[in-house]
């Protein structure tokens, strides 16, 4: 029977019957991963018994788990037991992610708290475990309404690997505040706050890691398994120390050489590479067998397949093994990792199977008749319209295929669900299939609840947001599937990005502060922060930052000031000049500062005015067209992305020339947005030039570019030194007669041998790398064309926000999500760790970068590494090459003809090498933050995942400061945190790129920060606007009033609190702030409530335009600035209204007498008196003043 003609065939009821009847062994045929999880969800339904699928490997049980959730509609029914990818043999530690996913899934089977269906490879179906009994022993249930042993918890937790921090942010750490714990225990996607009363659990709630605020109740229990595998206590270290001297001993290792791994297991510390003898901590392993329930059916998906992953995995442990041993390191043997291919096998046959079979042999399947024959499945699946539609993406009706697929299924009586993660593509898809004449309706219900036919009234086809990997046609239930990945091509889900208060970079930098960093005062100048200190004033306790000047000179700042403060960012590597306190240098400093910023704020408006004024071509609106070619982009849009590419479309749509600079971290996306950018140029019939500095670079937009636009007519050309003269001239022929689309090169593309024949967008990208000569070139083509400038380095927050509505920016911060971040590792340099790292990225196909930093040097290390790896094919660079030379071995390196490249730092930007996915740098303790930065942002840029080990001579020979700057690298792991560790090193380039100043000394003179409040100024200068009053009133309110250290213990973050509260400009955020602490650390003591009527005092001071408000037992004094937005009538009603206790005593000052009641209540009375004075602010007024 041919396809067409096959009969579809769904027999759940056999397969249901097979086990009913108590069949061990039920073989289906026809059941793919598209179909298994359908499949799956039908069958639990029916038998009501938990499911183990098994998968062959990690990635199809990741896809499993998804298309399980979008069937089932519930979430919290799917578990997936990751695979802990590292092998044992290789020196180092797993993924600590992974590692405590897999022990919060085994405890949530332990507890029964997991759902009904559970996922896993083979590896981990493998995997020897923490037997389930120790596992129990060291969880730890909190409970609400009960008890709650806190010593006990508190052991519970560091023994089970958990940090101590200040603020918990990432998972596996935990932060006690006298009643209150909270806990980020990793099978949660947010921490959780636990509130105590008493010795009682009062309340257990979810909070967000970033704002560290409550979002909604966790419900009546918590379940907080340990976080790593290896209990570094009592005998379970006993244990592994003398399992650790055996291995010694079997691999010939004396003793001495064994001590310092020793010496960390007897000081609880967690040595690199201590996974690899976990099970020396157990007397004996569990496997996942162990922890299954009693009446758990396993569902496997290609047991063939399934089988060779575990003897593929066996066979590479025994190598690894044999390896180890030779090579004289302490290793154990493979079954203690592991259990058989034959024990895996024994264990599944004591448990009923249902195996979903690929390959239909009859020796697998059975005989083709009778009781034990395999039950087989015909759904048809929707690869032939997918072929189909691959095959129309070029054409201008590239989706009729699909809309005549939804007419057929739609006239046999059944609903089309298409299912998309993304909401963008479901509107895409919403408005092409309308014009396409095909009805279609949105629906925000689970998809699983549109699986059937549509009922009398409902339409036909239902657009779904949904996760689900590939579709399928079940016309006998009534509907038929199809995802985004079979009409547009396969693509990655984006990832969702942190939320981030407003002024998380502001005050990120002084959670950051540390004793000698510098600062800058607005109005003294540059210092040294020297910590927080109590003092008594006037009889009352009081905080107060001390910023060290020039001599013996110190400012004792008090907390309410701290809005005059920001950490010096100035971008040099040299230390910037302290000033004297009270001396006028800073004064001549920051007027020069002042005049600079005036000349940037004139050119940015003239060049502003310029722009708005002069005539450009308006490109059309998208187009169903261009539409369907965004829909094939391969990855989803994250939200930055998808509104910069709005952004962007939406300037060329003007009839004025677009000048936009699209500002993200290497690998976020910019490129995509140039593409769309491209596509809509040459779909209105014009030509795109992309202009890069780099040889290599030009190369790879290339390759980008031409990857992208295959199947689409468009031509791209590259145009530099590596295409062959006589290519060259017939390309630069073809352009000037409009056969070229899209030109990509190099500044040879500025050349006056280049003529386009309709220019009309230009892409430049990293433009602070050209020259003088080509600069000036450029600023000619901006005149009359529209320009994409692209850059990644960060541009400081605070220079965004000075020029927003002058300088047009697009600001990208969010990884795509198949970028997983790169695994940092602090290692000594030994020959052991050097060979494994470099041989495990060959084995995998990838290149491999290594750093070394001394050209003096660099043959030498060429030799060793030549003799240590002699199966790489190693090449040299350096930056005293001759540059024809440089070009040619980045290009050789580019192009794969070499898997390693020993270089110095000269690859930290500018290269991007998909295939290069480990770098090792040789004495890292020598380079700075940025650098390191820099460097390791070069691998990890596909879906590979990256690794950088920082070679160091061991930490004994590290100075204080290298060890801080490692474990800074090595902690901000996170995707896009360029944009927040390496920024006070980068803030100087990114506000040269910004603002293209010339003005690079002032701005490091008073820091990039000070630098933009004076741009603001001078800006609104210029455009006629008042100048903005800033209103800081001192205030005196004789209360002890601060945030105690018992209240909150981490200095850092009472340093925020107080700069938060400094910068609040209305009663609502103070009150916000309080509702904070109260939320984090507890109901407030009485001089954290004392502060919070302080700073709510201080907040409407500012309002209302005070300079100072002085209290005394007696009254309370107002003295207002000139410019105060409260009327001068208001005042005069005030005093003289019968009875009135307001005083006027002089110009500009009022003052407050205390009756008897009030003097016991000064404080709040102060605080209901300049409510009273805020009620005659008007808002006009006040936006008159203040603005």
């Amino acid at each position: 029977m041919s396809a067409p003609e096959q009969q579809e065939r769904f027999p759940l009821d056999a397969v249901v019957g097979a086990i009913a009847a108590g069949r061990k062994r039920v073989d289906l045929a026809g059941v793919d991963l598209d179909l298994l999880a359908y499949v799956a969800v039908a069958l639990h339904a029916r038998v009501g018994r938990p499911l183990l699928l098994v998968t062959p490997g990690d990635s199809e049980a990741r896809r499993l788990a998804a298309d399980l959730r979008f069937f089932a509609g519930d979430d919290a029914a799917v578990t997936h037991l990751p695979e802990i990818d590292q092998s044992p043999y290789g020196h180092l530690s797993p993924d600590r992610g992974a590692v405590m996913r897999l022990l919060a899934g085994l405890a949530g089977l332990v507890w029964d708290q997991v759902g009904p269906l559970t996922v896993v490879s083979a590896t981990t179906l493998a995997r020897k475990l923490m037997p389930p009994d120790v596992l129990v022993e060291h969880s730890f249930l909190v409970a609400k309404g009960r008890p709650l042993d806190r010593a006990a918890c508190l052991r519970a937790l560091a023994d089970g690997g958990y940090h101590a921090v200040s603020a918990v942010e990432d998972p596996g750490t935990f932060a006690i505040r006298g009643h209150i714990l909270d806990v980020f225990p990793p099978h949660l996607s947010r921490p959780v706050r636990v509130e105590l009363w008493g010795d009682e659990v009062d309340s257990l709630r979810l909070f967000d890691p970033t704002t560290q605020r409550t979002r909604a109740d966790l419900g009546d229990t918590l379940m907080l398994p340990p976080v790593r595998e290896e209990l570094l206590i009592g005998a379970f270290a006993n244990r592994a120390r003398q399992g650790i001297l055996h291995a010694g001993h079997e691999a010939g290792v004396p003793t001495r050489k064994l001590q310092p791994l020793l010496d960390d297991l007897q000081n609880g510390i967690p040595f690199l590479g201590i996974e690899a003898f976990r099970p020396a901590f157990f007397a004996q392993m569990g496997t996942l067998f162990d922890y299954l329930p009693a009446d758990a059916l396993v569902l496997t998906l290609d047991p063939m397949g399934v089988g060779d992953r575990l003897r593929d995995r066996w066979e590479g442990f025994a190598t690894a093994y044999e390896g180890a041993l030779a090579a004289h390191l302490p290793a154990l043997p493979p079954a203690a990792h592991l259990a058989t291919p034959a024990e895996v096998a024994h264990a599944l046959d004591g448990l009923p199977q249902v195996r979903a079979h690929l390959v239909q042999m009859v020796d697998e399947l059975g005989a083709v008749d009778g009781p034990d024959a395999a039950i087989r499945f015909a759904v048809p699946d929707n690869r032939a319209l997918s072929r189909q539609l691959a095959e129309a993406r070029a054409d201008q009706k590239a989706l009729a295929p699909l809309a005549e697929w939804v007419r057929e299924v739609v006239a046999e009586g059944a609903r089309v669900v298409l299912a998309s993660r993304q909401q963008t593509q479901l509107d895409r898809l919403e408005r092409v299939l309308r014009n396409y004449g095909v009805a279609v309706q949105r629906s925000s219900a689970p998809p699983s609840t549109h699986l059937h036919p549509p009922g009398p009234g409902e339409g036909g086809a239902v657009l779904v947001q949904g996760d689900v990997g590939g579709g399928f046609r079940l016309l006998s239930h009534g509907f038929a599937l199809i995802t985004e990945e079979e009409i547009f091509g396969r693509k990655s889900p984006r990832r969702q990005a942190r939320e981030e208060d407003a002024q998380s970079p502001f005050l990120r930098s002084f959670q950051e502060l540390e004793p000698g960093d510098f600062v800058v005062h607005a109005d003294h100048g540059i210092g040294r922060y020297a910590g927080l200190k109590k003092l008594l004033v006037a009889g009352q306790e009081a905080d107060f930052l001390i910023v060290q000047f020039a001599g013996e000179d110190k400012l004792y700042l008090p907390v309410y000031k701290l809005g005059r403060l920001q950490k010096y960012s100035g971008g040099s590597q040299a230390d910037p000049r302290i000033d004297k306190l009270g001396g006028t240098a800073w004064q001549k400093v920051r007027s020069k500062a002042r005049q600079a910023a005036e000349e940037d704020a004139l050119a940015l408006l003239d060049l502003y005015a310029r722009r708005e004024m002069a005539e450009g071509y308006a490109f059309t609106a998208p187009d169903d067209y261009f539409r369907s070619f965004e829909a094939n982009f391969p990855f989803e849009e994250t939200p930055d992305q998808a509104r910069a590419i709005e952004e962007v479309l939406a300037d060329m749509g003007r009839d004025r020339p677009m000048d936009r600079l699209l500002c993200g971290d290497v690998g976020f996306g910019k490129t995509e947005v140039a593409l769309r950018a491209a596509m809509k140029a040459v779909l209105d019939g014009k030509q795109v030039a992309v202009l890069v500095p780099t040889t290599v670079l030009a190369l790879q937009h290339y390759k980008t570019f031409r990857e992208r636009l295959a199947g689409y007519p468009v031509r791209v050309a590259l145009f530099s030194r590596l295409v062959p003269p006589a290519d060259l001239k017939a390309q630069l022929d073809d352009l000037r007669r409009g056969r070229v689309d899209v030109a990509i090169g190099t500044h040879r593309l500025l050349g006056q041998d280049v003529k386009f024949a309709d220019l009309g967008l230009l892409v430049l990208d990293e433009e602070h790398r050209f020259g003088v000569r080509h600069k000036e070139r450029l600023k000619e083509l901006r005149a009359h064309l529209d320009v994409l400038a692209m850059t990644a380095t960060p541009i400081p927050r605070t220079l965004q926000l000075s020029l927003s509505g002058i300088r047009d920016l697009s600001v990208i911060t969010t990884p795509p999500v198949d970028r997983l971040s790169v695994r940092t590792y602090v290692c000594r340099a030994t020959d052991e760790v050097v060979r494994d790292a470099i041989l495990r990225e060959l084995g995998r196909g990838g290149q491999v970068f290594f750093v070394h930093n001394r050209v003096q040097s660099i043959e030498a290390r060429h030799a060793w590494l030549t003799a240590l790896v002699p199966e790489a094919r190693i090449i040299v660079g350096h930056g005293q090459m001759e540059p024809a030379k440089l070009e040619k071995v980045m290009v050789d390196f580019t192009e794969g003809r070499y898997n390693v490249l020993l270089s110095t730092t000269i690859i930290e930007s500018g290269i991007d090498i998909p295939t290069a996915n480990t770098m090792l740098v040789d004495h890292a303790d020598r380079l700075g933050l940025a650098q390191l930065y820099q460097l390791r942002g070069r691998v990890g840029r596909s879906k590979e995942r990256g690794y950088c080990f920082l070679l160091v001579p061991g930490e004994a020979a590290l100075s204080g400061e290298a060890r801080s700057r490692l474990a800074v690298i090595q902690k901000f792991t996170e995707l896009g945190s360029g944009f927040h560790v390496a920024s006070h090193d980068m803030d100087l380039r990114g506000a040269g790129e910004l603002l293209g100043t010339r003005q690079k000394g002032q701005v490091q003179a008073v820091g990039v920060d000070l630098y933009a409040q004076l741009l603001d100024e001078a800006v609104r200068k210029l455009r006629g606007e008042a100048p903005k009053v800033e209103f800081d009133p001192d205030i005196n309110v004789q209360v002890n009033a601060r945030l105690p250290e018992e209240y909150v213990p981490d200095e850092h973050l009472r340093l925020v609190l107080y700069k938060r509260l400094a910068n609040a400009t209305d009663e609502e955020h103070v009150l916000g702030v309080a509702d904070e602490m109260t939320d984090r650390f507890g109901p407030p003591p009485g001089p954290v409530e004392n502060l919070i009527e302080a700073m709510r005092i201080r907040a409407l001071a500012r309002y209302v335009g005070l300079r100072t408000v002085d209290h005394t037992p007696t009254e309370v004094r107002f003295n207002f600035h000139p410019q105060s937005p409260v009327p001068v009538s208001a005042i005069i009603a005030l005093v003289t209204a019968p009875g009135s206790r307001w005083r006027a005593p002089a110009d500009y000052k009022l003052t407050y007498l205390f009756d008897a009641q009030e003097r016991r209540e000064t404080v709040a009375t102060t605080r209901i008196c300049l409510q009273r004075l805020a009620e005659f602010v008007t808002d006009d007024a006040h936006a008159a003043e203040a603005s």
